[in-house]
This record gives structure tokens, sequence and C-alpha cells, in this order.
């Protein structure tokens, strides 16, 4: 495990609800780190990831560490020999990005990255209604994910939003689309006053002519309900829609629905059943199911056909063009790296 954080150590926990024995910790706070250590069991830990693989020798690295170091850990673990599974984005730039991917190729390993929609249940069943044909052909997407006020003023900085918000929907679109994007426009709005942008709007144009619609603002107040109150407890709200637009039919979702709703002492709650619930005394939901299919991908039981690396590059580069689009105030033009490997939407 490369990253203890709160994420991290719920990952430890899935992984090892899954079958999986956590041989080693990496982390560069260490105080955390011997914390989580202590808590886990586990003897060999390390703030050098190398110099920890070279004594534990995993089958598998778990990337849990902050966004600008995703890339460099995960070539780190595919050249010591590992599989890898990274939470996204898997990098912070195209260029990254396709440098895991030739990494993994050279040395026969796979790499899952951490897109974890791909296994919510709802986008999962309007992906299976997609592909057998119950909308027709796909022509356009809409896609929004608005975060808690708080959340941005206390972690905004980190990395730019687009990498913590937007790359969700901008992977779920390549992964309805199954092509990469050829344009992006985006604009943002500073009226906030926070030094980054807390409103993004993006417009991506796929080859094909398949378009989506990618939205996010960071300004849901305290007073919206609670939305992640599984496994892992946020303060804070995450509140998404999504559609998908077909010749013969239209798909829509939201994140947020009251068939549950918690008014308690401590507030209002729309509990998590989707992400990480717990479910008798262990994590469910997308994440579990996540960690299942890497578990499967690593020990060669099925294909990586759920989150193609392809696929994970595109969504990266289109992330890029967004961030670059809103610096410059400018449509912004992907690069064409070849024939796609499209599912003929």
């Amino acid at each position: 495990m490369a990253g203890v954080g709160r994420f991290g150590a719920l990952h430890a926990r899935v992984w090892r609800e899954l079958g999986a024995q956590i041989v080693g910790l990496c982390d560069v706070d260490e105080r955390r780190l011997a914390d989580v250590a202590a808590g886990l069991g586990v003897a060999a830990v390390s703030g050098d990831l190398p110099s920890l693989l070279a004594r534990v020798e995993p089958d598998v690295v778990v990337v849990v560490s902050d966004e600008a170091t995703h890339a460099d850990l995960t070539v780190t673990a595919l050249e010591a020999g590992c599989h890898v599974f990274v939470e996204k984005p898997l990098a912070l730039s195209g260029a990254e990005a396709w440098r895991v991917s030739a990494a993994a190729a050279a040395v026969g390993r796979e790499v899952v990255a951490g897109q974890i929609s791909r296994f919510a249940a709802p986008y999962v069943r309007m992906q299976q209604t997609l592909r057998g044909g119950g909308i027709g052909r796909l022509c356009a997407l809409r896609l929004r994910r608005d975060f808690s006020r708080q959340w941005f003023l206390s972690f905004g900085d980190r990395v730019h939003p687009v990498w913590e918000s937007c790359i969700h929907d901008i992977d779920l679109a390549v992964s309805f689309a199954g092509r990469p994007v050829q344009r992006v426009s985006a604009v943002a709005t500073r009226a906030a006053e926070d030094e980054a942008p807390s409103v993004v709007s993006a417009l991506l144009e796929f080859r094909g002519g398949v378009i989506a619609t990618v939205e996010s603002a960071w300004l849901v107040p305290d007073s919206a309900p609670r939305t992640l109150a599984g496994a892992l407890a946020l303060d804070g709200s995450i509140v998404a829609e999504a559609e998908v637009l077909g010749s013969d039919g239209i798909l829509r979702q939201r994140l947020v629905a009251d068939n549950l709703v918690e008014w308690t002492r401590s507030g209002t709650v729309v509990p998590d059943l989707s992400l990480w619930p717990e479910e008798d005394g262990t994590v469910g939901g997308a994440l579990r199911r996540e960690v299942a299919y890497a578990i499967d991908v690593f020990l060669g039981r099925r294909p990586a056909d759920r989150v193609p690396l392809q696929e994970v590059c595109w969504g990266v580069e289109a992330a890029e063009a967004v961030v670059t689009s809103l610096a410059a105030g400018a449509p912004v033009e992907v690069p064409d790296r070849g024939p796609s490997t499209g599912r003929g939407r």
C-alpha cells in the first residue's frame, strides 16, 4: 500500500476483506504510517517505495497517495515487477498517462485505475442498457457533479479541481462513448472569490460525433444533507446527475435520491448505498466490486475490460485539455494518437 491516508486505510480494509495479504505500507507521514501499521499488524513500513519493494517483493502495489505522485509511483512499482491499482487520476497529464501505459506493456503487468464510478450500480446499468441497444445510437451525454464548498476550501489547492471532481464524469463520458475526445472547450467562474475555479463547465467533442457536457461546482452549502455516511464517513455532500441521450431513448440518474433519508439530532443524512456502504460488517458497493475486479485481472481470471487502460489515458488527456482550455480561454484540440478501438457507438 503506497499511501495510508483515510482512503488508503479504507482500501487496506477492502483488499484484506477480499483475501489479500498486506505485506508492506509506505507513506511520507511517519506518524500516520506507524498508527495504520499498528492497527493492521504490518511490520514492513517505509517512507520510500523502492526500498520497501525490495524488502517485501509484493505481487501488487496499491497507490492511494497524493495525485501528483500517482504516475511516478505506478511506474516504480511496474518496474519492480508488480501489478498496480492506482487511484484516480492515473496521472496529471496525457504524456504521463501514456508513459504509465508504455511501462505496463514493457514489463507485461496490469494497471487498474480507480475510476470507481464505472462500478457504481446505476452507471453499470446505464452502460448495459446502452450497449444492449436499449436507447439506440448514442448522441450526447450530460454529466454534473457538485461538491461541498467546505471540501474545496480544505483541499482545493492541492490539485486543480478538475482532477478531483470532473475526472469522474470525464471518465464516465469516455466509457459511454468508447472513443477519445478530439476537442474541448471549457469555462469557469471565480465569482466565489477562491484562488482556484470552483465552478467549471466543459464541452467535450468525441471522435465520431458524440458530445458531452461536464459540469462541476464546489458550492454545496453545509445545510445540504450528508451523502457519504458509509464505511468512510465524510461530512459534506456530493450531488450528481447523469443523462445518456440516444436516438431512441434517454437514461437519467441522480446520485442523491430520497429513497432513504435519515433525520437525526446530528443533521440530515442520505446514506451512501452505492460507493462504499457497510454491508454485514464488510465494505460493499462500488469500491468492493472495483477491488474484486482488480484482483481478478491481476490473477488472470478476466481481461482488463471494465477499465481499459487506453480509455483511462483518453480521460486523462481530456481532463488535461479542460485545464488547458480554462487557462487559455479558448478551445483545445486533443492530439490524435491513431485509430481508436471504440465500441462503435
